[in-house]
């Protein structure tokens, strides 16, 4: 055979080599199935896992009412970790908890997504502000985390204290609102865990990913949750389980369409700005939110942790903006965005609360103005009283408590613009 002709062979030769070939593949096959890398999804799964968006409004598959959680107290060595956003509180926490699944239970309370917060946030000081709120939850907390599942941060410790909590034998189940970060928790878990890495679950920033109760054998969970030489016989049939977030109606993010969700809800470090806020003048987040100074000093300093950039003008200016908004006009205020029929169907900002406080320092914040799933405004400033105007879609998903990052005020900008700006 001359050099650089095709091999050629016989039909037996090609028999044993095309056997061999599918011998390969089936054990290639089978290798990735065992593995959890070639598990058959569902189109909404698959259309999450890869393109971060739903074919459908993502609020026809949430879960609004807290008493699907119900199931939980007729359940018997369980150990439940509630999971909150410390982006979103108190909005996150689902009130008198206690009494839908059961005041027996020990609880492992965790705040996720503490990798937004600014990086000179003081830990120490955040828990026990955090820990003023865990009070109205009537459960019995055993410890409270600050964690990111994101980032790994605190996931070490936090699966080192369930592991000496647990009870043989004992479930755990994940509770909490709609995308505060479970399934996230659940994989940050995993990664940490010996192979576990291959069983993760599905997550996205979506609300309503998770829409059913999904289990995970905590033999997965092997030097995370159980001991590496692995799972002890009572534990070969106790399980993880991730159950659907319980959305909240109150949030303002119920109201956005997958697209404003992308503008809406942080998820990223966020950057505190400060800025003056005078008299008569309003500070508008897109036509989410809006505080109106409308009586007081002549100016107070607002710290804004959002990811949607402030707008700011005089308050007669801010109607205008929201008429034309209403009328289907496209306007400085994003969001929300799209078409002139998307503007007219926006609910229109009704007044949600009106507030008169005491400025207590001149450079600490005194107050926070929650708007619920998209952040908060710190004011800070030292005077007798002012009162302010909080405006939302249909006047929900608005709250004032006491400030979470007192400290973290820094010279204000006088700018006034949609433009984030700090002074140089």
């Amino acid at each position: 055979m001359q050099t650089g002709e095709p091999k050629v062979y016989s039909e037996s030769e090609q028999g044993a080599k095309i056997d061999s070939f599918d011998t390969l593949l089936a054990a290639r096959v089978r290798r990735r199935a065992e593995q959890g890398r070639d598990r058959v999804i569902c189109q909404r799964c698959y259309s999450l896992k890869h393109y971060s968006r739903v074919d459908r409004p993502w609020k026809e598959d949430v879960v609004s009412d807290p008493r699907v959680l119900r199931f939980l107290q007729h359940k018997s060595n369980t150990m439940i970790v509630v999971v909150c956003d410390l982006f979103d509180i108190p909005g996150s926490l689902i009130p008198h908890l206690g009494d839908i699944i059961g005041a027996r239970h020990p609880v492992v309370l965790v705040a996720n997504k503490v990798d937004l917060l600014p990086k000179d946030y003081h830990e120490q000081r955040l828990l026990m502000w955090f820990k003023r709120f865990a009070k109205g939850l009537e459960l019995n907390i055993q410890a409270i985390h600050l964690v990111s599942a994101l980032k790994n941060l605190g996931v070490r410790e936090l699966a080192a204290d369930l592991t000496t909590r647990r009870r043989p034998g004992q479930n755990i189940y994940m509770v909490g609102r709609a995308n505060v970060g479970k399934s996230e928790l659940i994989n940050a878990l995993l990664r940490i865990s010996i192979g576990g890495s291959a069983h993760k679950v599905l997550a996205s920033h979506i609300p309503g990913t998770t829409m059913g109760l999904s289990g995970i054998p905590l033999r997965r969970f092997v030097k995370a949750l159980v001991p590496s030489s692995g799972a002890q016989s009572h534990d070969r049939q106790s399980y993880l389980y991730d159950t659907p977030g319980v959305f909240s109606n109150k949030s303002i993010i119920s109201y956005l369409t997958n697209e404003e969700l992308k503008l809406a809800v942080c998820r990223k470090r966020i950057k505190p700005f400060s800025f003056i806020l005078g008299l008569d003048q309003s500070l508008m987040l897109g036509g989410l939110g809006r505080i109106d100074l409308v009586e007081g000093p002549s100016r107070i300093f607002v710290t804004i942790y959002s990811n949607i950039r402030p707008h700011f003008t005089r308050i007669k200016r801010a109607d205008d903006l929201v008429e034309r908004m209403q009328a289907g006009e496209k306007t400085i205020l994003q969001p929300p965005v799209g078409d002139a029929e998307r503007l007219k169907w926006f609910p229109r900002q009704e007044l949600a609360l009106e507030h008169e406080f005491e400025g207590l320092h001149k450079q600490h914040a005194t107050i926070d103005v929650v708007f619920a799933g998209i952040g908060w405004v710190a004011i800070n400033g030292l005077f007798p009283r002012a009162k302010i105007r909080v405006f939302s879609p249909f006047g929900t998903g608005v709250c004032v408590r006491p400030p979470m990052m007192p400290f973290e005020f820094k010279q204000a900008s006088p700018h006034m613009s949609s433009q984030r700006k700090t002074p140089s």
